[in-house]
């Protein structure tokens, strides 16, 4: 695998790679490469929260007789402060390595009940910048 351009790396103090067996089975472990479709975008959420937010899409490979998506595009987000400062200089473009868990995040907007799937990053990497 490259390694990275970029000395921006975060990690969460669990590092997906830690991958230690629960006792009930369970995993939720998420490890992608993609490039960003969307940069990086801080928010802070009303529960004063800073959340940061990107998208990738990660090309799936070719099988015989598929007629679907031959991508598949996911969002990303972070509570970490330390990652969210990594990612900051992110662009569209930019091949990246994340890994995390996913989260189902609900929310009630002024038209209802709202939920996504998402991955939560625990630690993210850029691995080759862009075309400039």
């Amino acid at each position: 695998m490259p390694t990275p351009t970029s000395s921006n790396t975060a990690h969460h103090a669990t590092p997906a790679t830690d991958l230690t067996e629960r006792p009930d089975g369970h995993r939720n472990d998420v490890f992608v490469v993609g490039r960003v479709t969307a940069a990086p975008s801080e928010r802070e959420l009303p529960s004063g929260d800073r959340l940061v937010t990107w998208r990738i899409c990660v090309a799936r490979p070719d099988m015989p007789g598929r007629r679907r998506a031959r991508a598949d595009s996911m969002t990303l987000v972070s509570f970490d402060p330390r990652l969210c400062a990594a990612v900051e200089g992110w662009r569209v473009g930019d091949v990246v390595r994340v890994t995390g868990e996913l989260r189902r995040r609900t929310w009630r907007g002024w038209n209802g009940i709202h939920s996504v799937l998402e991955v939560e990053a625990d630690s993210a990497s850029r691995v080759r910048e862009a075309d400039r």
